[in-house]
């Protein structure tokens, strides 16, 4: 199936808020099954992993979604590649902590997630139809 230049107007919000509330989903369950077989050890990056998606993704969507139905296709990429480094990085370092360790790398996936969803921010261009 193909569509027209005309038809297409960017990334919808709703879409994206409701993609985000998926996988704030899989993530709680996958927290909660971590915290049932973990046998009292665990770690709260890992077991909270699901708020970049809660916070980020669906509420985040959802107000942009009030002002603006669609978005830039490479600002709602680059938003979120930054949650989905934020939360690969909060399992990391849960991971990491529970292990018993720390490794001071683990810090570039706050910096490259943060990076990435300015860099979203920055080159955000309005969709046709928008007013800036």
């Amino acid at each position: 199936m193909s569509t027209s230049a005309d038809e297409y107007r960017g990334a919808d919000c709703g879409r994206m808020a409701f993609a985000c509330l998926i996988l704030t989903v899989i993530m709680a369950v996958i927290g909660e099954v971590y915290e049932y077989f973990s046998f009292g050890v665990f770690s709260f990056p890992m077991l909270y992993a699901f708020k970049f998606y809660l916070i980020g993704g669906v509420l985040f969507w959802q107000l942009i979604g009030r002002k603006h139905k669609y978005v830039s296709p490479g600002f709602a990429c680059l938003w979120n590649a930054g949650l989905t480094t934020l939360t690969v990085g909060g399992l990391v370092y849960g991971a990491l902590e529970i292990y018993g360790t720390y490794h001071p790398l683990t810090a570039v996936f706050w910096i490259a997630g943060g990076v990435l969803m300015l860099l979203g921010i920055v080159i955000r261009r309005p969709v046709d139809g928008d007013a800036e």
